[in-house]
């Protein structure tokens, strides 16, 4: 059941992708973020009600970093950065995930020219889809590796985290939305403009009750087959990402980027196996 949990999940995190930029014209990023949070905390409220779960204390320090970690410097990165690069490219780089989930456990895993070889593996896919422009990636790029990264190392702490997934997350997210509110109160720039109903609608089922469902399957999957396999699992979703933004976005097929696509997901392969091993 945890694998069909998994399927689902990342086919609504590779369409939230695409959903997201859809917005892009009628709102300001940030401000989506919150409303990808909002949306989220009333779906895990409701969650909460119906199934009678009882809420925990919690180390109101580990929360916070944890929240920062997850929810507000990965979507700060994550939504600006993505105003920058096409789908597809994000999609690539969110197949960076096992490598990242890799490098931050280190600790657990024992370095070898293997492990080295495939690693540089995946650096030549990341370089095949940015066309080899190591030092002309852009903002946009930079920001979305940088909120991986993040993402994924708040992701691996959960690991210890033995409260509630439901009620953990919603403290992490109630958090994230103050903090939300707070960044939008120093924005100058209009919050939205003219709003297209159907994406936004599409946002609120896929980026903020979908982020909610996402989080909890991720956090019950870290206890049940460890933060390495499961952020594989969840590299599924660049696949759907990719498919959607040349159907949906209509954008130019890349190669280069394909190319690269495949190397860094099959490499993710190898990285697991040897973590398995």
């Amino acid at each position: 059941m945890l694998y069909i949990h998994l399927f689902l999940a990342n086919l609504i995190w590779g369409l939230n992708v695409i959903v997201t930029k859809l917005n892009y014209d009628s709102f300001h990023p940030l401000f989506l973020a919150m409303i990808k949070i909002l949306f989220s905390v009333l779906a895990l409220l409701f969650y909460i009600y119906y199934k009678k779960i009882s809420f925990e204390k919690v180390s109101i320090k580990k929360l916070i970093v944890q929240t920062n970690l997850i929810n507000v410097i990965n979507f700060l990165l994550t939504y600006y950065g993505m105003q920058y690069v096409e789908g597809t490219m994000t999609a690539t780089i969110n197949c960076l995930a096992p490598v990242m989930m890799f490098i931050v456990s280190v600790s657990l895993c024992k370095w070898n020219w293997k492990i080295l070889v495939s690693f540089m593996m995946s650096f030549l896919g990341f370089l095949l889809a940015i066309h080899f422009r190591l030092f002309n990636i852009g903002k946009g790029i930079f920001f979305l590796i940088t909120a991986l990264f993040i993402y994924n190392f708040g992701n691996y702490r959960l690991k210890d985290i033995t409260h509630n997934p439901f009620i953990y997350n919603l403290y992490m997210l109630l958090i994230a939305f103050f903090e939300f509110i707070v960044i939008l109160l120093f924005q100058k720039n209009d919050l939205f403009k003219t709003v297209n109903t159907f994406s936004l609608w599409l946002f609120i089922l896929t980026s903020g009750i979908g982020y909610a469902y996402i989080q909890c399957v991720y956090f019950l999957s870290i206890h049940s087959i460890g933060p390495l396999k499961t952020s594989f699992f969840m590299a599924f979703s660049p696949a759907f990402t990719y498919f959607f933004s040349l159907i949906l976005l209509k954008e130019k097929f890349d190669f280069f980027v394909l190319i690269g696509f495949i190397v860094i997901f099959t490499t993710s392969f190898y990285f697991i196996s040897k973590k398995e091993n």
